[in-house]
């Protein structure tokens, strides 16, 4: 679904912004809407890991970028994430080999595996991805699926501008608020599934 296409849904809160500016609200909307939920997530990517080689990358699809990793498997075992200054600990000069079992990012390009791989073998990465800055479009899936929140949040951007015939602060917080409200829903849907059970706890007394 190309951004432009939800235009006509933030046009009527935004009167006489430019199309170059609502496709861009639209697409800050959808990349902050990415970031914080983890949604847009692709199937598990095998990659090689290579002895003695540390740092990797995946295949990220054009007009994307990698938000971060979520997971990453050996069989049925799940790698430890660690900080990148843990991992450097646990890295150390190098010298010290085996199967990795920590990994970690540094930015949104690579990430780094420890121990220092001493043997061929292949494992896969599950991760998340957000537009890129230069994108214009975003999968169908999303886009209508989650139309209202992404509306709400390039709407926000537009009227939190200042001296526009669109300026309107106090609707702006309004929208922020309905955007960053179905944020967090998702948020929680996509880390804790989508059987509906409550996520409260009760408190019990320690014996």
């Amino acid at each position: 679904m190309r951004f432009l296409e939800i235009a006509e849904y933030v046009r009527p809160e935004a009167h006489g912004a430019p199309d170059f500016l609502v496709e861009r609200a639209i697409r800050e909307s959808a990349i902050d809407f990415c970031v914080k939920t983890d949604i847009y997530r692709l199937e598990p990517e095998d990659f090689l890991v290579i002895p003695s080689i540390t740092e990797y990358e995946l295949s990220i699809p054009v007009g994307t970028e990698l938000n971060h990793i979520v997971d990453i498997y050996r069989n049925k075992q799940t790698l430890q994430p660690v900080s990148y200054t843990r991992l450097l600990e646990i890295t150390g000069d190098g010298t010290s080999k085996g199967k990795p079992n920590y990994y970690s990012q540094r930015d949104n390009t690579q990430f780094y595996l420890a121990l220092t791989p001493n043997e061929r073998e292949t494992l896969k990465a599950l991760y998340s991805l957000k537009p890129s800055p230069s994108s214009s479009s975003i999968p169908d899936t999303i886009g209508e699926e989650y139309k209202e929140p992404l509306v709400h949040g390039a709407i926000y951007r537009l009227q939190m501008m200042t001296s526009q015939p669109w300026s309107n602060m106090g609707a702006a917080q309004s929208n922020k608020a309905l955007f960053d409200q179905r944020t967090g829903q998702v948020t929680r849907e996509v880390k804790y599934g989508y059987s509906g059970g409550s996520l409260t706890v009760k408190s019990r007394a320690f014996i």
